[in-house]
C-alpha cells in the first residue's frame, strides 16, 4: 500500500523544514566528531620505533605531523618488532594506508588511527606482546610498550590461525568474541593482553 499523499500545506510549513533541519543536524554532529578526531591526531608528541630485522626506524610525531629521524625526540612509546616476512605481510595488506598499518600491527581490521587520547592509553601499558599467526602463511611481530629495550622474552602471546587473522582483517570477526570464543589463545600476562584491547579498541 502506498504512502498516502499529504497536503501541501502540512509538506512546506512541517515535513520538509524538519527533513531539512533533521540532514543539517546530522551532518553537524558527522563534522564535531570529524573535529574531535582530527584535534586527537594533531595532539599527538611522541617517537614510535619500528625495529626491522634489526634496523631501527625512528619515526616522531609533533602536533600529529609524522617524520622519520635518525635520533629520536622522545622516548619511544612502543617499538615494533618485525621480521621481513612479518613487515612484507603487513605492509602489503595496508597498502598506502599508514592507519591501515598501524591497525594490522594490532591485528585489526580497518584503519587505527593515533591520537592524544589513544597515545594516553597506551601510555599506561607496560610490557611486551608477541602477536602471532599460525601456519605456513603465518607471521609474528611484537609491540613493545614503553621505553627501553625489548626483552628476548615477551610477557605475553597471543596466538591465532590463518582464518581466524584474516576474518579480524577483513571484519568478519569481532576480536573480543573471537577471544570468548577461544580463537584467540593468550599465554603469560593476562592483564597486558586486556590492557592493548583496550587501547586498540579505545574510541578514536
Amino acid at each position: 500500500m502506498s504512502e498516502e499523499v499529504p497536503e501541501p500545506r502540512a509538506f512546506f510549513t512541517e515535513r520538509l523544514p524538519e527533513q531539512f533541519n533533521r540532514a543539517l543536524a546530522k551532518q553537524e554532529q558527522a563534522v564535531a566528531a570529524a573535529q574531535k578526531v582530527l584535534d586527537g591526531m594533531r595532539g599527538v608528541d611522541a617517537t614510535l620505533r619500528v625495529i626491522v630485522d634489526g634496523e631501527a626506524f625512528h619515526l616522531d610525531v609533533a602536533k600529529g605531523r609524522m617524520r622519520a629521524s635518525a635520533t629520536p625526540a622522545h622516548p619511544p612509546v612502543l617499538t615494533l618488532v618485525l621480521d621481513r616476512r612479518a613487515f612484507g605481510r603487513v605492509a602489503a595488506e595496508a597498502g598506502d594506508s599508514a592507519m591501515g598499518f598501524l591497525g594490522g600491527l594490532s591485528g585489526l581490521a580497518g584503519e587505527v588511527k593515533l591520537t592524544k587520547s589513544r597515545l594516553e592509553t597506551l601510555a599506561g601499558v607496560s610490557g611486551s606482546l608477541r602477536f602471532e599467526v599460525d601456519g605456513d602463511d603465518g607471521f609474528a611481530l611484537t609491540p613493545h610498550f614503553g621505553p627501553g629495550s625489548v626483552p628476548e622474552a615477551p610477557d605475553t602471546t597471543l596466538t591465532v590461525d590463518a582464518e581466524t587473522y584474516r576474518d579480524l582483517r577483513a571484519g568478519r570477526l569481532d576480536p573480543q568474541n573471537a577471544f570468548m570464543g577461544g580463537k584467540i589463545r593468550v599465554a603469560g600476562n593476562m592483564q597486558l593482553a586486556m590492557q592493548l584491547a583496550l587501547a586498540a579498541l579505545s574510541p578514536d
